[in-house]
């Protein structure tokens, strides 16, 4: 289904964007790191029945511009997102609501910091910006090791055995959907993404930027999503979120990994609708 996108210029860049459903409230979609708008192919359906579905790919990845020297910031996609949604609206655009999975949760979360009042309720799933970048990863993104890590990293078997990790039954998931993203995974621009983000680290990190500092400040329904199994991030981090994120409900996938909109897409999307229109 997504393959049917349109692209728009956000900050000067061409971002590859979906647009679908029904005229109700607006639904952004944002994904996770070395992924695409393509990981919320099998949600799109159902949402699109209760909500208009927006979907970006991320500056960096996906089909959007991909350049090596942009000052990637949590500053830069808060305000690209707010750009984004200032282009896409419509005048039955009353309400927003924002999915936002691991680095698109952290994101989402900088958006509405920085710019508040631009959503009336988000899902985390499984989100980022709640640990510490391990040094070794800032490392592997140096000039000397990147372009070795770089071949290591797009290579089938290490990629497939990578991409493994984030499930915890890889069976569990739609082949075709599965295949496509590994596919995706292994983009040797959006590698190159990772490590200019690694390296500018300090810039992405919600502690270090003070915006972790902020979010009691956060008034909005936030709804945090994880799966038991996460070898990314721990599921503990979980509840270090929803400590750390006023009045937040916390929902665990059982025997699931780190992309339960992949493992338990028809589950995650029930959760989503319900969690948006106040449904029990």
């Amino acid at each position: 289904m997504p393959h049917n996108s349109s692209t728009i210029i956000l900050g000067g860049h061409t971002h590859r964007y979906f647009d679908t459903g029904s005229p109700g409230p607006t639904l952004l979609l944002l994904h996770g790191i070395s992924c695409s708008l393509d990981f919320f192919e099998q949600l799109i359906p159902p949402l699109s029945r209760s909500f208009r579905v927006l979907a970006l790919d991320l500056l960096g990845f996906g089909g959007s511009d991909k350049p090596k020297r942009a000052p990637y910031s949590l500053q830069l996609y808060a305000s690209l997102i707010r750009e984004f949604l200032k282009k896409t609206r419509t005048p039955e655009s009353r309400k927003i609501f924002a999915v936002g999975h691991s680095m698109g949760g952290k994101y989402l979360l900088a958006t509405e910091l920085l710019y508040p009042g631009i959503f009336d309720k988000l899902v985390l799933s499984n989100t980022d910006g709640f640990t510490e970048l391990p040094g070794w990863v800032r490392g592997i993104s140096l000039p000397g090791v990147k372009q070795v890590l770089k071949k290591v990293f797009t290579s089938k078997m290490v990629a497939s055995k990578a991409f493994a990790t984030a499930f915890d039954n890889p069976r569990q998931v739609e082949r075709a959907s599965y295949a496509k993203n590994l596919t995706v995974s292994r983009d040797r621009g959006a590698i190159e993404t990772v490590m200019a983000l690694n390296r500018n680290f300090r810039q992405l990190d919600l502690f270090r930027t003070g915006l972790r500092q902020q979010l009691d400040q956060l008034n909005i329904p936030v709804l945090i999503l994880w799966g038991d199994h996460d070898q990314y991030i721990s599921p503990s981090v979980a509840r270090i979120a929803q400590n750390e994120i006023p009045g937040s409900e916390l929902y665990i996938f059982k025997n699931c990994g780190h992309a339960p909109m992949l493992e338990y897409p028809e589950s995650f999307s029930s959760k989503v609708t319900s969690f948006f229109l106040n449904e029990k």
